[in-house]
């Protein structure tokens, strides 16, 4: 898969991946587990910068995570992780690199009784 583009979906296909949660721990809902993720980002950018905010540093690699989930026609993606690495190359310019993946999950009906 390419770089990614919001505008490569149409308006509903972006509401439905922005609807997928994204959670780094558990979810309290009955489910079943699809598959596992992963998602990277490299950008030329200074951590540090203070002018940078990392959250939305994370957006990319976030969405690529929902977009996927919907591939899979889940809702969910849980236990999320997010990894690092900022790097300054000899010419003084800075990347970094974001790692993210995480067990795509789809919600089932649960009934309490019989």
């Amino acid at each position: 898969m390419g770089l990614f583009r919001k505008e490569d979906h149409s308006e509903e296909e972006n509401r439905r991946i922005q609807e997928i949660i994204l959670s780094t721990g558990n979810v309290d809902r009955p489910y079943i587990v699809r598959d596992i993720v992963f998602a990277s980002e490299k950008l030329e950018v200074d951590l540090f910068d203070p002018l940078v905010d990392p959250n939305d540093l994370l957006a990319n690699v976030s969405y690529r995570l929902q977009e996927k989930a919907v591939s899979y026609g889940a809702n969910a993606v849980i236990h999320c992780h997010f990894e690092h690495d900022h790097m300054v190359r000899p010419d003084g310019t800075t990347f970094l690199e974001i790692f993210a993946y995480g067990t795509v999950v789809q919600f089932v009906q649960s009934t309490i009784g019989g």
